[in-house]
């Protein structure tokens, strides 16, 4: 209607003629204005002669058949504050469809896309399209997401046998093969959409049924924690939970490293693939009442997104960890709250925000003191008890009624931190690998770095400390001298007083 207008009123004469033509055709024709809202204030210079105003004589008169689309948002913006305009059409609010439904949307429209594609699309790729498209691609609706999902499977498959085509020769190339759309391309575009490999797609119950074993490759003791989290993050997956709450969300309480935040990053490896898909937030940064602007976005009139928000908005699948949660001011709890009950939060530009597939975490040290009942040999369950008791004097009841777990962390044991000095020993020898040097450590070096550097109250902080202070340095030392290069094996003993370090190189 508007483009190619170039004089005044060519605009409002286009319309009045589209117009003319539905009345005469009468009742034959239906006119159908998609972004209805457009209309209003559309050609309108002088406050009189915008195509709304020009529609609502042939409305009133019921001279047209017409249905106008638009969002539930744009009605209320723009259509709702034109009660002429408005009460002049019968509001229909239009539901987002079923799975099922979509399905039988999918095979109507099948023999439309393998015309235009020139392939076959089988039924089980319908209904994959449908499923997956529900589970893991958010902030869009049904049908259009898995439509999309069918279109593009079916554009990769149809560009793949081209470039097959072409790689070959020409001589070699026999009757052109049916091409066949299945489950296994929709979830290759799912992967290419949401960055999920496709072998968590395909495997995730498999992956679920041992994610305590791959959890403690990683973490060291723990062994309640680590259980109460798999098991509360299975029974959300395998569908025993209530529909569109975070897979979990848990709050993890204990003394500082003794595990927290490892097992953090050991869920966003286990169950995304990738440690990068850990969103943190420190909480001691957010104390001030101001704060909750910062996590979910200003006024409309303000450009900047919410922190929390925007890195949610566009990764969907994460694990989101608040550190330090006791330290945040009361009104980010009212958030957490409606986040934790709805699995959805609104963010100041009013968009809604998905959290249906994150792990939600709160670590705090809260009260760890009298977690240290273990190390001097008294009942555990009575230093839980007063644990528990500082927790309930700081979080309110209905904010704690809303998690999963809350899941205590103990004191890590003397053998327990020797495992962990091994573990942190075995990165050091792959980092130098990767650097092409070979490095031998023999027991009595792993027994001199646990003697120099463990504590009990810290956890195993000290230990990378220690290690990064003493072996790390020395070895990058050695590397900028030119005492090791490339190709070099490097030997890590106990030197004479058991108290230090001794490197040699062998080249």
């Amino acid at each position: 209607m508007v483009a190619g207008t170039q004089w005044r009123g060519m605009f409002e004469q286009r319309l009045k003629d589209a117009i003319k033509l539905v009345e005469d055709a009468r009742g034959k024709l239906i006119l159908f204005i998609d972004e209805m809202h457009m209309i209003v204030g559309a050609g309108d210079r002088d406050g009189t002669g915008d195509a709304a105003n020009i529609l609502k004589p042939a409305l009133a008169r019921g001279r047209i058949r017409c249905i106008g689309a638009t969002t539930s948002e744009e009605y209320r913006r723009y259509i709702q504050k034109d009660a002429a305009l408005d009460r002049r059409f019968q509001r229909v609010d239009v539901e987002e469809p079923s799975v099922p439904a979509t399905v039988a949307i999918l095979q109507g429209l099948k023999h439309r896309y393998q015309d235009h594609h020139g392939l076959t699309i089988r039924d089980d790729a319908l209904a994959a399209a449908a499923q997956l498209a529900g589970r893991y691609i958010t902030g869009r609706q049904f049908p259009d997401k898995a439509i999309d999902l069918m279109d593009e499977a079916c554009t990769t498959v149809k560009l793949h046998k081209q470039k097959e085509v072409q790689n070959k020769d020409t001589n070699t190339i026999n009757a052109p093969e049916e091409l066949t759309v299945g489950p296994c391309h929709i979830a290759q575009v799912v992967s290419r959409w949401t960055k999920i490999p496709i072998t968590t797609l395909g495997r995730e119950e498999e992956k679920l049924s041992h994610l305590a074993d791959r959890l403690h490759e990683r973490i060291v003791g723990q062994y309640e924690a680590v259980n109460l989290v798999a098991q509360e993050v299975l029974r959300s997956r395998v569908g025993f939970d209530q529909s569109g709450q975070p897979i979990g969300s848990f709050l993890f309480l204990g003394p500082a490293g003794v595990g927290k935040t490892e097992l953090a990053k050991a869920l966003a490896d286990k169950l995304f693939d990738n440690e990068k898909a850990l969103v943190r937030f420190d909480m001691s940064e957010y104390a001030d009442s101001g704060s909750v602007l910062r996590l979910i976005g200003g006024p409309r009139s303000y450009e900047e997104d919410g922190q929390l928000t925007e890195k949610v908005r566009s990764q969907p699948y994460s694990v989101v960890l608040f550190d330090e949660a006791d330290k945040a001011h009361p009104s980010i709890f009212k958030v957490l709250i409606q986040l934790l009950d709805d699995g959805m939060l609104v963010d100041g530009k009013g968009r809604n925000i998905n959290f249906k597939n994150t792990i939600i975490i709160m670590s705090s040290t809260l009260g760890a003191e009298n977690l240290s009942a273990r190390m001097a040999g008294e009942n555990i369950e009575t230093a839980r008890d007063l644990l528990r008791k500082h927790v309930e004097k700081r979080f309110k009841p209905e904010f704690l009624n809303k998690l999963s777990e809350i899941v205590m962390f103990e004191p890590l044991s003397h053998d327990e931190l020797r495992k962990i000095t091994r573990i942190q020993m075995k990165r050091v020898i792959d980092t130098a690998a990767y650097k092409g040097i070979s490095l031998l450590v023999t027991d009595a070096a792993l027994d001199v770095i646990w003697s120099e550097a463990h504590d009990t109250v810290y956890g195993a902080r000290p230990i990378k400390r220690w290690m990064k202070k003493n072996v790390t340095r020395v070895l990058v030392d050695m590397l900028v001298n030119g005492e090791a290069c490339q190709g070099s094996t490097i030997s890590i003993d106990a030197a004479d007083d058991n108290k230090e370090l001794k490197y040699q190189v062998q080249k």
